[in-house]
């Protein structure tokens, strides 16, 4: 009889009658770990034992009991996908898991997912929204897919429950009115940000651009705004080894609940391999725009350029040559920049709207000044008019051609900025 193999497994008899066979299951780190199956009769016991072996021999790792829902996610998103992904992805990918798919299944056994136990996800997150329900079920059903590559699951449990559906909310813009409003409000309360605002209306810039801009990439001399960066708060890692038992860290950062990477000297970004980064001050790092067309050149309207102008000679520190930051140099937090927005508007007595508003009244001004699509597409660093339509390359002339259209229509005074 041939000697059996270390990893074919073997069968043996308790005291109680049960028949039990075992496995060696690989690993990565080269522990030991086994996987058993389980009958009181003897001959399923041996047909159970051959398909754990099967499994095995094809790279299906069986699951155990600790292979949770959370667990897998945590892993999947720690050291599979999450490196893969832009920080704002994943920062977003983590909160999803974290309301909306971890208290619905999170203690669910991985390999013993079902079709109702999806559905249960979604009544969840449609307490929330539909949308939440939607991007659940779309990060749930990657992270399973993944699974299967790993060789943990064999079917994607979520691929066979319909997504749920979902109406976007409509946006509505700030009219031509408001707008102007919310500038002479702020202008005249003296208001820091000023200009900052008056920059999201009429650039229709996106919130890291403006708060990653910085005076080397404004040319009041020809007018132009190079938009090629972005401000974005990039996750960090500790450095320094595995995190002790008592949740702190071999740096000494660090308790149960709150890891402090920041602190830790030897941290690290989690960011793609080729994910380029400037960092600027604790997780706010500037970065390059996910598309070609997310960078560009865009002109400077002529009452913008005014209030950069007298923006420019602004004291206090500013080691990062930020056009827009604390009076000690360190850059403005999107969280803060959002409080501060939602702080102009209730003094302009405008009601609450989030700050992406600002780029939707943009494109509504420029299309009721009469500017044409392509041109507001190229402005806002749209891709699907290259990408869908067909159109030709709009040159930065015609860009401020439209910007003047813009100044007409707010008929905004080149002497006040307002």
């Amino acid at each position: 009889m041939a000697r059996r193999t270390k990893g074919d497994g073997s069968l043996f008899q308790r005291k109680s009658g049960l028949w039990v066979g075992a496995v060696e299951i690989p690993t990565a780190d080269g522990s030991r770990r086994q996987k058993q199956v389980t009958s009181m009769d003897r001959n399923k016991a041996i047909e159970k034992l051959r398909k754990l072996r099967r499994d095995v021999e094809e790279g299906y790792l069986p699951v155990t009991g600790a292979t949770t829902v959370a667990r897998w996610l945590d892993q999947w998103l720690t050291t599979i996908h999450g490196r893969e992904v832009r920080p704002s992805t994943r920062v977003s990918y983590e909160a999803t898991i974290r309301l909306y798919i971890l208290p619905a299944i999170g203690d669910r056994r991985l390999d013993k997912l079902t079709p109702e136990h999806v559905r249960r996800m979604h009544t969840h997150a449609e307490k929330t929204s539909g949308r939440a329900a939607q991007k659940a079920h779309i990060i749930l059903q990657r992270a399973l897919d993944d699974a299967i590559k790993e060789g943990l699951l064999r079917t994607n449990v979520a691929a066979r429950v319909h997504k749920p559906r979902h109406r976007a909310d409509v946006r509505e813009p700030l009219t031509t009115d408001q707008a102007k409003h919310l500038l002479r409000v702020a202008i005249t309360n003296g208001d820091p940000l000023a200009s900052r605002w008056a920059a999201a209306l009429l650039l229709g810039a996106r919130q890291g651009e403006l708060l990653g801009l910085q005076w080397d990439r404004v040319d009041l001399d020809h007018g132009l705004i190079d938009l090629t960066r972005q401000l974005q708060q990039v996750r960090q890692a500790h450095g320094c080894g595995e995190r002790h038992p008592d949740g702190t860290w071999p740096c000494g950062m660090g308790k149960p609940g709150h890891d402090y990477p920041s602190k830790c000297p030897r941290r690290r970004w989690e960011t793609p391999a080729d994910f380029e980064l400037t960092p600027l001050h604790g997780s706010l790092a500037l970065t390059k725009p996910k598309t070609k067309a997310g960078g560009r050149l865009v002109p400077i309207p002529e009452p913008l350029w005014l209030m950069l102008l007298d923006h420019q000679g602004k004291a206090g520190l500013n080691p990062h040559n930020l056009v827009w930051r604390h009076d000690d140099g360190r850059p403005i937090s999107p969280r803060l920049d959002y409080t501060l927005w939602q702080a102009a508007l209730a003094a302009a007595e405008l009601p609450a709207a989030p700050l992406h508003v600002a780029r939707h009244t943009t494109a509504s001004l420029l299309a009721e000044a009469g500017v044409s699509e392509h041109v507001r597409m190229q402005i806002l660093g749209h891709v699907a008019v290259a990408a869908h339509r067909g159109y030709v390359h709009v040159d930065v002339e015609q860009r401020r051609q439209a910007m003047a259209s813009l100044d007409t229509l707010l008929e905004l005074d080149a002497a006040t900025g307002a």
